[in-house]
């Protein structure tokens, strides 16, 4: 698959509007996951990537950060969901504009994680599930 197909693959999986936006849904959740994957096993799983996006999966660090979670995860990817609305009138309670955007993030995530796994042996699968945190592995593995 080459870089146009792969950016269209995320665009018509997430309803994005544009090719802008699933680059931008794309690179962030590839980013998250160069924070988690090992650098031998990053280098396993790019093969199959088109090599425009091999930029967003360069480990930032020689071994993973073990305290990465899913909540820093979808911190890459929330950084893309319209967040904005008025101030809570309620005087508490759920902040429906925080889980709405964390319900989004998790469905863009999935969108990316189809692409890819669209692309990857089960081997490689393996690999990326394995080095994911719980429940991102969770979002991955029903993408």
């Amino acid at each position: 698959m080459n870089y146009g197909q792969f950016l269209a693959d995320v665009r018509k999986r997430g309803g994005f509007a544009t090719d802008d936006e699933a680059l931008a849904v794309a690179s962030n959740v590839l980013m998250a996951v160069a924070e988690v994957l090992p650098q031998r096993d990053a280098e396993g799983i790019t093969a199959s990537l088109p090599p425009e996006l091999l930029v967003y999966l360069r480990p930032t660090h020689a071994e993973p950060d073990p305290h990465f979670d899913s909540q820093l995860f979808l911190g890459w990817v929330v950084s893309t969901v319209d967040a904005t609305g008025g101030r809570d009138k309620t005087g508490g309670g759920l902040d429906i504009y925080a889980a709405y955007s964390g319900d989004e993030a998790i469905r863009r995530c999935q969108c990316v994680f189809s692409v890819l796994k669209s692309l990857m042996s089960d081997r490689q699968q393996a690999t990326m599930l394995a080095c994911l945190p719980e429940e991102v592995g969770v979002w991955f593995s029903a993408a």
